[in-house]
């Protein structure tokens, strides 16, 4: 079955301590009170509610500022003040239309750009925070906290080439930032992905997409999958440079030092051949990264040398981090990449030593049960849910993971009251649903996990929700149903042991070709 996969916090810029709010509440002492001059319980108010304001009672200063612009309408400084006390009171919906407001009487207002910015991203709309947050970097350059944002904003909605130049400004500016290195291997991933998309639109059955998906699967650690890809390109094309050090890499992986000598001496032959100047292959060769992966044309060998250059370039900004201060976010960093490659016990590991640097900090304990729950350590796991469960009761990310880990070490009853206040908080989370089928099942109640296995089945890639659907089916005295499950069972089954054999076959790992 597939596990339930929670969606993973990268450490971006926004809600990470933003800074600049101080200044933005220094503002508020002479904002708008041109007007209140004349009326002196106007003016009261206004300082009551800068008051509140410098004190972080927020939602308190709402209110008044709303009666403050109602009785001077148009006032872009009341209006910038409400719309301030509203994204930081967390109303970034309502704060939206004040700032915009101001923006039309005051387009440069730096607090207003950078509160509208700030409030775009919050909604989950990074497009359309992209417009302030340019305007608010073109007027300060200096400024890091917009930057990053801005970078945030464009890697999010699939501007990568223009997110890794922010990303690579807020390095240049302070190598020790770790968010930045971190920003900048995200968006260079972003971009190869993108470029190796586009060939394999044009040369889907290429070496060169060959030689890529045996790089992807070399990375992940499945080297006979990654010897099937390498082999394909090596035999349609002998004199690519890099297949045959692709192949090495391999034997020497799985123990085949002799034939990796051979491919050495191969690829060692093909790296005196000279290179056409100026090419994406030339560029990458000469160790010209960034150039090569900004070479222009759609051409599959100029796709091919253009991803390899972004790939590289992103483990280069990865590899930075090695270098880092040790600190809460810088492995929380890692293990979030190491989570990307399904590398979840080195993944924890980041975790523990980032709780060690911030112990009883609750967000990185829920991070380091996720990862926990992904790697199937259920036994380190569970007295981890029972403490959180404790104060979170009804939260629904931690009941699943209770009841799902409790399933998984053979203990479906126990799990079952977890499942179902998952639920009960959160009725879309089909992997619930499909724990709580099979919990139902295992305990006898066929009736009652029927229609959470079909709700569920989608997400079956093994086949074990259709047997036990199937199963369940057959006690319920759906005899007809029971026999086209059990059906479908036994098509996916052979449909997934024909193909283990095949790739078995397939990537057998063999000597070099003569």
């Amino acid at each position: 079955m597939k596990l339930f996969v929670f969606k993973e916090n990268r450490l971006g810029w926004v809600g990470s301590g933003l800074p600049g709010r101080a200044g933005f509440l220094l503002l508020l002492s002479g904002a708008g009170l041109v007007f209140a001059q004349s009326q002196e319980t106007t003016a009261d108010k206004s300082h009551q509610a800068k008051e509140l304001m410098a004190a972080g009672r927020y939602e308190e200063a709402i209110p008044i500022y709303r009666q403050l612009v109602k009785a001077v309408p148009g006032n872009a400084g009341l209006m910038l003040n409400l719309g301030l006390a509203e994204e930081f009171a967390g109303h970034p919906e309502q704060a939206i239309p004040q700032l915009e407001n101001v923006l039309r009487a005051q387009p440069t207002s730096v607090p207003a750009l950078t509160s509208l910015g700030m409030a775009r991203l919050q909604m989950k709309q990074p497009g359309l925070a992209i417009a302030p947050l340019s305007k608010l970097v073109g007027l300060q350059p200096g400024d890091r906290n917009a930057r990053g944002m801005l970078a945030s904003a464009l890697l999010a909605t699939d501007h990568a080439e223009e997110a890794a130049a922010q990303y690579r400004a807020l390095g240049e500016s302070d190598a020790s930032d770790a968010k930045a290195w971190y920003g900048l291997g995200s968006a260079y991933e972003a971009e190869a992905n993108q470029a190796f998309g586009r060939l394999m639109e044009v040369a889907t059955e290429s070496a060169y997409s060959a030689v890529l998906l045996g790089e992807a699967s070399f990375q992940r650690g499945q080297y006979r999958s990654a010897f099937f890809f390498y082999k394909k390109a090596e035999e349609a094309m002998p004199k690519l440079r890099g297949v045959h050090a692709d192949m090495a890499q391999v034997y020497a992986k799985t123990e085949h030092a002799d034939w990796g000598e051979v491919e050495q001496r191969r690829e060692a032959e093909l790296a005196a051949e000279p290179c056409a100047a100026k090419t994406a292959e030339c560029l990458f060769v000469g160790g010209k990264l960034l150039e090569a992966s900004h070479a222009a044309g759609a051409q599959p060998e100029t796709l091919f040398w253009k991803t390899k250059a972004l790939n590289a370039l992103a483990s280069e900004a990865f590899s930075h981090l090695e270098g880092l201060p040790e600190s809460p976010e810088l492995h929380g960093i890692k293990a979030n990449i190491l989570k990307e490659r399904r590398q979840f016990k080195e993944a924890a590991e980041e975790w523990r030593a980032a709780l060690r640097l911030a112990p009883g900090d609750v967000g990185l304990q829920r991070e380091l049960m996720t990862t926990l729950f992904l790697a199937r350590d259920y036994e380190t796991l569970m007295p981890m849910l029972d403490e959180a469960l404790r104060g979170e009761p009804k939260a629904a990310d931690l009941n699943f993971m209770m009841g799902a880990s409790l399933l998984q070490t053979e203990q479906p009853e126990k799990g079952v009251p977890f499942l179902e206040a998952s639920l009960q908080a959160d009725q879309k989370m089909l992997s619930v649903h499909a724990s709580l089928g099979l919990a139902l099942a295992r305990t006898g109640k066929a009736a009652e996990a029927i229609p959470h296995l079909e709700k569920a089945l989608e997400t079956d890639e093994d086949g074990s929700l259709h047997y036990q659907l199937a199963r369940a089916y057959q006690s319920a005295g759906k005899a007809d149903r029971s026999r086209e499950m059990m059906a479908q069972y036994q098509s996916i089954v052979a449909k997934s042991e024909s193909a283990k054999e095949e790739l078995a076959k397939e990537a057998e790992i063999v000597g070099p070709a003569q």
